[in-house]
């Protein structure tokens, strides 16, 4: 989710990743935007056939010309690995996310991001930071979960789909879609 709002009520995502856990290896997610700062969804993993709640609330909308960033805070269940050891657990996350226009480059705008996530089974909290290089048609982004880094390169289809090539913690590829409506 961006800092800023859009005109799409729905989105749909998945993931699959063949080298990770019967838990993380294909993952659904549908989330419906009740406002323009509140969405709330399912997350569905159909080979433990578990589906948990999701929500995202933008606390404060980034301003696109000057320097105030985005607050995000949320919810999702999601697999977790500690000690080398893979659980699911409800995380509840915050994260500050900022566009940088003015510092585009080649086309390419910087959209970095800072933040942290508390697993409830572990009783853990992990920092989240990241950087999205956005393109017209393509992005790349680069992630780090508090244990792994991830990397996606997103490709724009139209408006409202977008397919991925995802590097999960640097050793699972596998991959992704959105659509949007």
């Amino acid at each position: 989710m961006s800092g800023a709002a859009n005109q799409y009520k729905f989105v749909l995502t998945a993931r699959w990743i063949p080298e990770k856990s019967d838990a993380g290896q294909q993952f659904m997610s549908m989330r419906y935007w009740v406002t323009a700062n509140l969405g709330v969804g399912f997350d569905y993993r159909p080979l433990i056939d578990q589906m948990r709640f999701n929500a995202t609330f933008r606390l404060v909308s980034e301003d696109p010309k000057g320097w105030r960033p985005a607050v995000l805070l949320g919810t999702s269940f999601d697999d977790f690995t500690s000690d080398g050891v893979q659980t699911e657990s409800r995380s509840y996350f915050a994260t500050f996310s900022k566009a940088m226009p003015h510092l585009k480059f080649f086309g390419i705008i910087p959209s970095p991001y800072a933040g942290a996530v508390w697993i409830t089974n572990l009783d853990e909290v992990r920092p989240l930071v990241g950087i999205n290089l956005a393109h017209k048609e393509a992005s790349l982004m680069v992630q780090y979960s508090g244990t792994d880094t991830h990397l996606s390169l997103s490709r724009k289809i139209n408006d409202n789909l977008s397919l991925s090539a995802i590097y999960w913690g640097m050793k699972y590829p596998g991959g992704g879609l959105r659509y949007r409506f």
